[in-house]
């Protein structure tokens, strides 16, 4: 069997698996097993993102955590009805009071918008190297905590809010999660991943030979923000 036979075979039983899991599992296990496979599958989006940055471009951050809030906040603001959104958040800008967007489109709007806050936090800090960028994404956490925190008229501040449409079932994150591994996978075998390792293991030969590090590491670390988000 041919090297690419084996790799498409290996596919579509992990395919096949994940779709067993994601379907089966609520029929034959409790509801904390499924909680805790739905868990076990969230971070393991979370893991793929981050490696990306930190395992292929050498850039370790510690900011991806932020992502995570800024999305959820994001995609629970669009996400909760029309009504209980006037109740809950009554000092939101009007045009968000106006509509409440499905699962799937408030999921992509959230990843989307999360990407373009990494594209503002990236650009600055991909400059930097070793300790300095895993500081200085720390900084960042930091900031998103406190900033979540504080916007009241947004997020509640600690309180946060209710009413947030129950959509994070098993198949859509074990779909999720098959999207991740693909996207992730094609890239990472890609000339841009080469690229990647190529910034990662040595960033004067690769500024040599015409990679350019700033747009390599700054696009690996807006497209895990995304998935992160």
């Amino acid at each position: 069997m041919s090297r690419e036979a084996r790799i498409t075979l290996l596919v579509l039983v992990a395919v096949v698996a994940g779709a067993a899991v994601a379907f089966g599992a609520p029929h034959v296990l409790s509801d904390y097993f499924v909680r805790i496979i739905l868990l076990i599958a969230l971070n393991a989006i979370l893991v793929l993102a981050l490696s990306l940055s930190n395992g292929f471009t050498g850039v370790f951050s510690l900011g991806h955590v932020g992502f995570i809030g800024a999305g959820a906040y994001i995609s629970g603001i669009l996400s909760i009805p029309v009504q209980q959104k006037m109740a809950l958040l009554p000092h939101l800008p009007g045009f968000l009071h106006a509509f409440s967007l499905p699962f799937l489109p408030a999921t992509l709007v959230a990843g989307v918008l999360t990407a373009l806050l990494a594209v503002v936090v990236g650009y600055p800090l991909m400059r930097l190297s070793g300790y300095f960028v895993s500081v200085a994404t720390m900084g960042f956490l930091i900031i998103v905590n406190v900033v979540l925190i504080n916007a009241s008229d947004f997020t509640r501040g600690a309180r946060t809010f209710t009413g947030v449409p129950l959509e994070t079932t098993l198949p859509w994150v074990m779909g999720w999660l098959a999207i991740t591994v693909f996207v992730l996978a094609r890239l990472v075998y890609s000339p841009f991943g080469r690229a990647m390792k190529a910034v990662r293991d040595d960033t004067i030969a690769a500024s040599a030979v015409g990679i350019g590090v700033l747009r390599t590491r700054l696009i690996a670390f807006v497209i895990g923000a995304f998935f992160s988000g």
